[in-house]
């Protein structure tokens, strides 16, 4: 499309472009007034947004993209560049960077970066919604956080109003250093998914002064041995997914954690091989509501602490051959461990239910395969 075609669209809202097609560079969209959502997704050849260098001046700043709060760029293997200009320099990165990255969204609320290589972009320190990070550059977060070095006091900080964050399978190494320093930033922080880091070994140390950290999600994290000491701190925490993680051992080897007021309501447990009795500090969990145990092949049975949990609602056990049979309904080994909870599901059949249970059941089908 050229560029004076889109000059004619002044009124456009919402911009979506899917592949496949063939398209190397698109036209800049950044001057279009109102436009608030952009999406741009499954372009295999897509190697630019921008066909111009940004100047960073002031008129310039606040034309660009004056309206847009939502951007979403998926599946564009070929993107490296918002702006079109000669492949990157791996020994002047930080000059040309830098000096692409005077321009920011002004406005933008909510980013999704998934499967582009992009590496130098217009910065995102008004991200307030959620920010996703997915097989991608961490250098335009880099550049975005140091921002505040240069920020009036008066202002906000950038991503510290950030309330959901997503991140994964980063180009450059995103080791626990980088990772601390990037969180310790997002003060806001309500959600945090972490998916394939294979570095990263133990929980950031700066999630215990995350203090409005509500949910916490890891995923295929190999090399993650130990939630410890972090984990104990989290006392706000109301959900804990763990999923993938065949190197973690959840016991707290000793260290005196938790307190009654734990805020903990969701504890969701997926193919952690160590795990072969469930950890010493879950009988604390005293207002944890839902438990999914699911593909844990070595755990053998479960802990007589369970009878403490008397605000447990559900108990999903899946691919647990070792619980099949201790969980059946009045017979089993223990099931006067949690005869108390009103719906249990082992391996495909309700042993006990009470209320919603087929909406309950397909609630925990969709999330846990994505549906």
């Amino acid at each position: 499309m050229p560029s004076f075609q889109v000059g004619l669209l002044t009124n456009l809202v919402d911009i979506e472009i899917w592949g496949p097609s063939k398209f190397k560079h698109l036209p800049s969209f950044a001057r279009l007034p109102h436009l608030q959502r952009l999406r741009i997704c499954d372009l295999s050849e897509l190697e630019s947004m921008d066909g111009s260098e940004p100047s960073g001046g002031q008129g310039e700043s606040e034309s660009f993209f004056p309206s847009l709060t939502f951007l979403t760029l998926s599946n564009c293997p070929n993107m490296q560049s918002w702006w079109r200009k000669s492949p990157i320099d791996d020994d002047k990165d930080d000059d040309k960077d830098r000096g692409a990255s005077t321009m920011a969204f002004p406005c933008l609320y909510y980013l999704w970066i998934e499967n582009c290589p992009l590496s130098s972009m217009p910065l995102y320190p008004s991200v307030e919604y959620k920010l996703i990070l997915v097989n991608t550059s961490s250098r335009p977060l880099k550049h975005t956080i140091q921002m505040s070095d240069t920020t009036p006091s008066t202002s906000s900080l950038p991503l510290s109003k950030l309330k959901s964050f997503k991140v994964g399978n980063i180009h450059e190494e995103l080791d626990y250093d980088m990772l601390n320093e990037f969180l310790q930033k997002m003060t806001s922080l309500e959600h945090l998914e972490i998916i394939e880091l294979p570095q990263l070994a133990s929980l950031p140390l700066c999630l215990q002064h995350l203090v409005q950290l509500k949910e916490l999600e890891i995923k295929n994290c190999s090399g993650l041995r130990s939630l410890f000491p972090v984990f104990q701190h989290l006392t706000s925490l109301e959900s804990l997914r763990i999923y993938d993680c065949t190197e973690l051992e959840l016991s707290a080897d000793g260290i005196q954690i938790f307190q009654d007021y734990t805020s903990l309501r969701h504890l969701h447990l997926k193919n952690i091989p160590k795990c072969r009795h469930l950890p010493e500090w879950l009988q604390h969990l005293t207002n944890l509501k839902e438990l999914n145990l699911v593909d844990l092949p070595n755990l053998t049975s479960l802990p007589d602490e369970m009878r403490g949990l008397t605000s447990l609602e559900e108990l999903i056990i899946l691919e647990v051959p070792q619980l099949e049979e201790r969980c059946r309904k009045d017979i089993g080994a223990d099931w006067h461990k949690i005869a108390h909870i009103p719906r249990i599901w082992v391996n495909g059949f309700w042993c006990k239910t009470y209320g919603r249970a087929v909406e309950y059941l397909c609630e925990f089908i969709s999330r846990e395969t994505g549906a």
